[in-house]
């Protein structure tokens, strides 16, 4: 196997329904690009990691991180950033809601010199299916929110897809603390203002199968990582 250009890291935690037809759609999307799957999960109660197992006795470019400690989305993709060979490093999530035929246009602009490219709801193109008036306001106001106390320009930065320079990374992987969800918040605050950016547009599907993990936990997780955000930008003054 060929050393990969791309690595794309799933995390996953009750994902047997989706994971296989997830990464058909992946190996389909990056034929021709030279790439490792990554499939990082937490020890899930309804065996995803088995199936991944069985998928990647049969697939070198797939693997498995079986992971029993430490478990939560943001920890389980630095572990699996740590552990991956591309030079750029991309994050999607496997419910089948975020749209891997973007991947190669997001490759493609960071090859041409920016740090991370952001696989966006709100840029042009991007949209949500199946949100109602109120959810989608929420949405809009959250990010919102967010971009002004980060003090850059982006629509999405409560994304949890995107693609990541392997340099831009290691610059600032020392200062990240992985908790919670919210793993792009934090990248793009350890980046600055300064960070090359961009979005690509893309439409939101409905979940496919199994439970969101979205709870009072994670809105706890965000408002502390909102506070730390606002922290961090005052402190630079």
């Amino acid at each position: 196997m060929p050393k990969p250009l791309l690595s794309v890291v799933i995390p996953t935690y009750n994902e047997a329904a989706n994971i296989a037809v997830l990464i058909e759609r992946l190996s389909a999307a990056l034929r021709g690009v030279p790439h490792e799957i990554i499939v990082a999960d937490d020890d899930s109660p309804d065996r995803t990691w088995e199936i991944v197992e069985g998928i990647s006795a049969a697939r070198p470019e797939v693997r498995l991180l079986r992971r029993r400690r430490d478990r939560g989305l943001y920890p389980a993709v630095a572990e699996a950033f740590a552990s991956s060979s591309g030079r750029w490093l991309a994050v999607m999530d496997a419910d089948l809601q975020h749209d891997e035929r973007i991947l190669p246009a997001m490759l493609e602009t960071l090859r041409q010199g920016r740090d991370l490219v952001v696989g966006s709801r709100h840029a042009a193109g991007g949209g949500i299916e199946d949100w109602n008036i109120f959810r989608r306001l929420l949405s809009r106001i959250g990010n919102s929110l967010v971009a002004v106390l980060l003090g850059m320009s982006v629509r999405d930065p409560l994304s949890g897809f995107f693609m990541i320079d392997r340099q831009a990374y290691e610059r600032i992987a020392p200062k990240l603390r992985p908790r919670g969800f919210k793993i792009l918040m934090d990248i793009l605050g350890l980046l600055g203002a300064d960070a090359r950016v961009s979005e690509i547009g893309y439409v939101f599907k409905p979940r496919r199968a199994g439970a969101s993990k979205l709870g009072a936990k994670v809105a706890f997780e965000f408002m502390l990582a909102l506070w730390e955000t606002a922290a961090r930008r005052l402190a630079r003054r």
